[in-house]
Formats: structure tokens, C-alpha cells, sequence
């Protein structure tokens, strides 16, 4: 035993003393919060686009318009409703008549915003898109600038045509160098569809604001569930929060592991193209060697564990007097001991699952290139629990996560995501026990592999061997 801490102690410190290290223990959670924040702060910062219409009169464009500042209006209320979600009903409510007040007056969104709250104007998008009068009224003749070639003149100074509508009585035409970005030609589609239902509803003499009115009567679908906390079983946040920290706990379970296995994988690499391992050899045991650097991995991620909550913790201390009743209460529903638990043994025999593989695929190659050839069909399933964690959100009863759950290279990760829908002990107990197995069975592989690289010299060449020894055995057979 005390060999095999001392190849602990070893594995650890070379680690932990690499500001390498360091430097991903203080870049992982700004990468996952740029990675949270990153879309819609590309949307955001995407600079305003000219557009125009080309037609004979004004009824498309006009719509179009109005198509695009309704938009913008609905975005300014998510904002207030955002914002409120914490308050009570009533005072969401007033937030909202204080804003359409404001409109009514004739103030801008961002106006009627500052009006409820001045940081709710600052977090309103600018406008993303500017008509401007059209160029040239026939395609030939804007093809020079909506290639770039002429800029137009602008609100905002000098810049090329994004993209023009010309209409017609047959159809309407979008005519744009950027072929992806479908947000203006939607608003153009919505336009179009308002104005013919307005033409048709005209013709049958009914309102053409009917559908707006029965939308502001119709009843308000209100969730409940009968294990819902909130008033005659209304659901809160509090309800969804098991589901949320399970997709969270999921996802840093995979991430943490493999962060910390790729360390095995690498620096078991390194002494064997560097032939440490018959120097390491003369001191301690195979078993003992394996034994000690997966010890030591895992302390080295007990540190990224306890730094990551000690983070955590003291970052909810701080924000507790500022954090909304209702967040906290949120907080403390999601992280319960029933969930802790499973993660915990989750990411242990997961370790040693990987652990053990990552070793073995290590011992076996020279170089990281060989051993990225025999990785890829680990990496290719580990991309499946990052799909399911999306499922578990939107149908965390699916039977294809219940499946899934059952492989043992996913059990770690997909138990956790099944366990707010409240799974019976025995069955928790009893992917635990198979997952343990499968993991005790790895590591017996795995140090049979390690043997044969670390010891034996075995590498890339007798692998492929031995798939072509097993492929041929099977083509003789048949």
C-alpha cells in the first residue's frame, strides 16, 4: 500500500504543480458561461443591416414594418415577463400596463422600457434591421449593391444592401448574398401571410383584428401537477429545478472525467515513448504502478471537485441577500441527497471505467496520433450523453434514456439524468451494482492490456494484428 500511495503522490504533484493545471481549473467555467452567454451575445453585437422594398405603392412595406417592431415589442415585454418572474402576478402585471402605457403615449420601446426599468432599455437589442429607400428599381440594376460593389446611403452612414424585396402581383422576391440568415425573410413570409388573411377576412367582412382579440380573451393555460409546491399544486421553478441540476450534475460529470483521464492517457504515453516504464517497473509492481496513477488522478479530481464547490458555495454566500426567495428555494430543491449520491458513485466508477481504458490505449501507443486512431470509437459513444442530456430536459421519461441507461458506458451519466422522475430503490441499486461490475471488469482488462504494452512492448502493430487474426477467423469460419 505504501507503494502504491507513493505512485499517488507522485501522479498527483506533477499535476497539480503544472500551471497548466491551473490555468483549466480557472478557464473551464468561464469557457461554460462565454459558452451559455456566446449566442446571444453574437446576436447582440451583430451590427444593423439595410434593407428595401421594391414595390408599386407601399402596402407590403408598410406591413413589413410593422411585422418588424411588433417583433421587437414582443422581445421588450419577454424582457419585463424575464424579469418578473421572481414577482408576484400583480406586480408582473403592472410592469407590463406601465409599459403598454408608456406606448400608447408615444414613447420608443427602449422609452417605455427605461419606464419600468432602465436596465431593462439597456438590455434591449438595438435594431437589427434598417429600411432605407431602394437604390435602383429593377435587379439588374441593384445587383452592384447587393453584391457589396456600391454602398447605399444610410441612418447609419455608408454600407452595402443586405438584402431587397421585390414585389410583384404573382409573388415576392428575396434577393440577399447571405444565404443562411433566414431572420429578415421570415419577417417578409409573415408579412405576406398578414396581409392576405387582412385581404380575406375583409372580403368575408369579419374584423381583420379578431384573431388579436381572441387571443387577449382566450383562458390562461396554468401548469399544475399533484406533486407541484406551488398554491393547489402550481408548478414553480422549484418543480423544475431536480430536472435542471440533473442535466447540469450530468454534463460536469462528463466533463470532469474526461478533463481528468485524458492526464492517464497522455502521460502514459509519455513514459512509454520515453521507456520509463522499465525504471518505474524495478520499484513497484504492475498492479501497483496502474493502482497508484489512478489514485492519483482521482485525488487530482477530488481538487477540482472541492475547488469547483468551494467556488460554487461562496458565490451563492455572496448572492444570497440579492437572490430572489424564489431562486434560492429553486436551488435548494435541485440539489438533494437522492441526486448527490448517484453522481458521486457515478463519476467514481465512471473514472475507473475510462480510467482503466485510457491507461490501456496509452500503454499501447507511441504517440498521441496512434492513440487517437483507437479512441475514436470511445469518443463517438461519449457524444451520446451530451444528446440525451438535451432529451431529459424536454421528456426525462423517454424509453430510449431508459435503454441507454443500461449501457455501462453511459450508466454513469444517464442514471443521473432518470433520477427526478422519482425511479423505485431497488432499481437505482441495481444499475448501480451493474455498473460497478462493468467497471471491475474493465479494470481487469484493462491491466491485462497494460501489461501487454508496458511490460511485453505490445503496440499499435499487434492490435491491428489481432483484429485481422479475429476478422480472418471469422471469414474462415463462414
Amino acid at each position: 500500500m505504501h507503494r502504491i500511495l507513493l505512485v499517488a503522490k507522485r501522479e498527483y504533484f506533477a499535476y497539480v504543480s503544472a500551471w497548466g493545471f491551473w490555468l483549466g481549473l480557472l478557464f473551464t467555467p468561464i469557457v461554460l458561461i462565454l459558452a451559455f452567454l456566446l449566442p446571444s451575445l453574437i446576436e447582440r453585437t451583430q451590427p444593423a443591416r439595410y434593407y428595401a422594398v421594391v414595390e408599386v405603392g407601399d402596402t407590403f412595406r408598410n406591413e413589413l414594418s410593422k411585422t418588424i417592431e411588433e417583433r421587437r415589442e414582443r422581445l421588450a415585454r419577454s424582457l419585463i415577463e424575464n424579469s418578473g418572474v421572481t414577482k408576484e402576478d400583480d406586480a408582473r402585471d403592472a410592469d407590463l400596463e406601465k409599459f403598454d402605457a408608456a406606448r400608447a403615449d408615444g414613447k420608443s420601446l427602449r422609452e417605455a422600457l427605461a419606464s419600468v426599468n432602465p436596465n431593462l432599455a439597456m438590455a434591449l437589442q438595438d435594431e437589427a434591421w434598417i429600411e432605407i429607400p431602394p437604390p435602383a428599381r429593377d435587379i439588374d440594376a441593384l445587383m452592384p449593391f447587393l453584391s457589396g460593389e456600391q454602398l447605399v446611403d444610410g441612418p447609419l452612414g455608408q454600407r452595402g444592401l443586405f438584402a431587397v424585396f421585390i414585389v410583384s402581383d404573382d409573388e415576392i422576391q428575396y434577393w440577399s448574398e447571405d444565404v443562411v440568415t433566414p431572420t429578415l425573410r421570415s419577417y417578409g413570409s409573415s408579412a405576406s401571410i398578414n396581409l392576405e388573411r387582412e385581404r380575406v377576412f375583409s372580403a368575408a367582412g369579419i374584423p381583420s383584428d379578431i384573431l388579436d382579440q381572441t387571443r387577449e380573451d382566450a383562458r390562461d393555460v396554468v401548469q399544475r401537477s399533484p406533486s407541484g409546491s406551488g398554491q393547489a399544486g402550481e408548478v414553480s421553478l422549484a418543480d423544475r429545478a431536480p430536472y435542471i441540476m440533473a442535466a447540469v450534475f450530468s454534463f460536469l460529470l462528463w466533463l470532469l472525467i474526461f478533463s481528468v483521464v485524458n492526464y492517464l492517457l497522455t502521460g502514459t504515453i509519455e513514459e512509454r515513448s520515453n521507456k520509463i516504464f522499465d525504471s518505474l517497473l524495478t520499484s513497484v509492481s504492475l498492479i501497483q504502478l496502474m493502482t497508484g496513477k489512478l489514485l492519483g488522478v482521482l485525488f487530482l479530481s477530488f481538487t477540482l471537485i472541492g475547488v469547483w464547490s468551494l467556488s460554487a458555495t461562496l458565490f451563492g454566500l455572496l448572492g444570497a441577500s440579492v437572490m430572489p426567495p424564489e431562486i434560492i428555494e429553486a436551488a435548494q430543491a435541485g440539489i438533494k441527497l437522492e441526486l448527490l449520491v448517484p453522481t458521486l458513485l457515478g463519476f467514481i466508477f465512471g473514472y475507473l471505467m475510462f480510467g482503466a481504458m485510457f491507461l490501456a490505449l496509452g500503454s499501447l501507443c507511441d504517440t498521441i496520433q496512434e492513440a487517437q486512431s483507437l479512441l475514436s470509437p470511445i469518443i463517438i459513444i461519449m457524444m451520446i450523453p451530451l444528446v440525451m442530456v438535451l432529451v431529459s430536459l424536454s421528456n426525462p421519461g423517454s424509453p430510449i434514456l431508459e435503454v441507454l441507461s443500461w449501457v455501462p458506458l453511459l450508466t454513469p451519466f444517464l442514471l443521473i439524468l432518470r433520477m427526478p422522475e422519482g425511479l423505485p430503490f431497488w432499481l437505482i441499486a441495481l444499475q448501480i451494482i451493474w455498473m460497478a461490475g462493468f467497471s471491475f471488469f474493465v479494470l481487469w482488462a484493462g491491466t491485462r492490456i497494460y501489461r501487454a504494452g508496458a511490460v511485453h512492448g505490445a503496440g499499435l502493430s499487434e492490435v491491428n494484428a489481432w483484429f485481422k487474426g479475429l476478422v480472418g477467423s471469422k471469414s474462415q469460419a463462414s
